[in-house]
């Protein structure tokens, strides 16, 4: 028999997070930053080694098509390596990051320090991999049907435009590109119940990724409601770190063009780090609040259910 899960026992793994993340809200902000500083750093060296070469022809003053093609093809060469640089670093932070939801989660006291324990140990790093690729081939899994059928749909429209010598029916395309969005963000509230493996990988190292993965994917069939509306509960959250990032942007840009000159810069600049504190603290916020429910939600449908108890799941 199912555990069961409602509206009521969401809320009140919801509000028991938000208590525990609230008191370790400075760890919450100060791992999420740290989390996010090797992802910058790679995002440049990938900047630079498609552009590098580019900027440097144009900085000499360059301007043949031909040779800045060139240049470009050339960065791609090292491309693959920090994409696969990305992925090999993913796991252990993922690792040492799930380490440090669930310890909050439990009434632990997870220190920031927690990031990085995958790399102290050959065997917590090799999992950390593993997980890491296991998780990305699900994806590609989920994933690959819709992404053929929306190519073959776009390609047919396209041949049949180019036979027909007519224009590019725009809505044609928007329905297409709605269709598709629509499909990947569902799939994507499916692929979060492989995330559980984490938490089965974390209580028990010695499983493999894919029956970690797949244990923890179990304990959410039949229940793609309960995990929608879970995840429909923290959108408002997200969307308040939009607006607050995107006000601060807006007042930037606003000071610039009436104040031009440095005061005008002066100004964008100030917004600017006003937006990247602002999305620092809500972001480690609402992530550490999204990830410890989350983990609670799992640990709820996973334990036993109490004799009697009726499977009440509320969609």
């Amino acid at each position: 028999m199912k555990q069961s899960f409602g509206g009521t026992q969401r809320r009140q793994i919801k509000r028991a997070c938000r208590a525990r993340v609230w008191d370790r809200l400075g760890r919450c902000i100060g791992i999420q930053v740290l989390y996010a500083v090797p992802y910058v750093l790679l995002t440049l060296m990938l900047c630079a080694a498609l552009f590098g070469r580019v900027f440097v022809l144009l900085a000499a003053g360059v301007t043949d098509v031909y040779s800045l093609a060139r240049a470009a093809s050339a960065g791609l060469n090292s491309v693959w390596v920090i994409l696969l640089l990305m992925l090999l670093l993913s796991g252990p932070l993922q690792y040492g990051l799930m380490k440090f939801y669930l310890g909050l989660y439990r009434g632990e006291d997870p220190s920031v320090s927690t990031l990085f324990q995958a790399f102290t140990s050959l065997r917590a790093l090799w999992l950390g991999i593993r997980m890491a690729f296991c998780l990305f081939f699900r994806a590609l899994l989920w994933l690959v049907g819709p992404t053929v059928l929306f190519t073959i749909a776009l390609l047919s429209v396209t041949v049949q435009t180019v036979m027909t010598r007519q224009p590019m029916p725009e809505g044609v395309m928007i329905v297409l590109a709605v269709l598709y969005a629509l499909a990947v963000l569902l799939i994507s509230v499916n692929l979060l119940r492989y995330q559980a493996g984490w938490v089965v990988v974390l209580d028990d190292p010695d499983r493999s990724a894919w029956d970690a993965t797949a244990q923890g994917s179990r304990v959410f069939r039949g229940r793609y409601g309960s995990l929608l509306l879970f995840v429909l509960s923290f959108v408002w959250w997200y969307l308040v770190l939009s607006v607050c990032t995107q006000l601060c942007l807006m007042l930037g840009d606003t000071g610039l063009e009436l104040m031009g000159g440095g005061l005008g810069i002066a100004v964008y600049a100030a917004a600017a780090v006003a937006a990247l504190c602002l999305s620092l603290v809500l972001g480690g916020f609402v992530n550490a609040y999204y990830m410890t429910s989350f983990i609670g939600m799992y640990e709820t449908l996973s334990a036993p259910p109490a004799m009697g108890q009726e499977d009440t799941t509320q969609f």
